[in-house]
């Protein structure tokens, strides 16, 4: 599976540079205009990285939608669900480059101002909402790419049209389906942003961040949906090869 990560990062590796120098520049260009609020710095860098995480996940789907057109590729001998699991991982390792970028950014902004403006506790909140976002964005690319492969394997006219009905419907259903058994926003986002800003006089910002969101039962249901959309993937692609 390793083999087919470091070909499909082969070839995409120019969009995934390209996407990289684009940030840095967008952040550099921030940092300088730096006479805005403080709150308008803050939106713009996360904004920046949710759109670079964003662009990735449109690089993994191209990378992913072009192996299924492929001939050479159905012909290689590895196991199906590699094929699966390959965008997957690749995926998240550039999402964990992604958030490790972003330590660094704040490592930088820390040395050169004053941690005095985190807040309490903020370390503990970020990594379980780091970890939550980054969970939800592999669901979300697991439906993508379910989606794709349905559409690939009808011999129908207008398949990109059906490639993007059964992802909104798998989408709205599942958020239904979450949001009427567990009161959880759409596939979990909102608990990884349910936090609370409280004041307190032991920390130097004066504020604390306690994290609300600690309702384990939609991340079950989401590890159920994700096993049941990569072994439905496996099925259709392996079917595909055997055509």
């Amino acid at each position: 599976m390793l083999k087919l990560i470091r070909y499909d990062f082969r070839r995409s590796r120019d969009r995934i540079l390209a996407a990289f120098v684009i940030m840095i520049l967008i952040h550099t260009g921030i940092w300088v205009s730096s006479g805005t609020t403080s709150n308008d710095i803050l939106s713009g860098h996360l904004l920046t990285y949710f759109s670079i995480g964003a662009a990735f996940l449109f690089i993994t789907v191209i990378n992913y939608n072009r192996n299924l057109k492929s001939y050479a590729r159905r012909l290689l001998p590895v196991n199906t669900l590699y094929t699966v699991l390959s965008p997957l991982l690749q995926f998240w390792m550039l999402l964990l480059t992604l958030m490790l970028i972003g330590l660094i950014h704040l490592g930088l902004y820390i040395l050169f101002y004053s941690a005095d403006f985190l807040p309490g506790n903020f370390w503990s909140v970020a990594l379980r909402s780091a970890l939550q976002c980054t969970w939800t964005a592999g669901l979300v690319l697991l439906m993508t790419i379910f989606a794709c492969t349905v559409a690939r394997s009808l011999k129908v006219r207008g398949k990109i049209w059906i490639g993007i009905a059964v992802l909104a419907g798998l989408q709205n259903g599942v958020a239904y389906l979450e949001q009427l058994l567990f009161k959880s926003y759409f596939l979990g986002i909102g608990n990884a942003f349910q936090f609370e800003v409280l004041k307190a006089s032991d920390v130097p910002s004066g504020l604390k961040l306690n994290y609300v969101g600690s309702n384990v039962w939609p991340v079950i249901f989401e590890v159920a949906i994700a096993g049941l959309l990569i072994y439905a993937t496996t099925v259709l692609v392996k079917r595909r090869t055997d055509l």
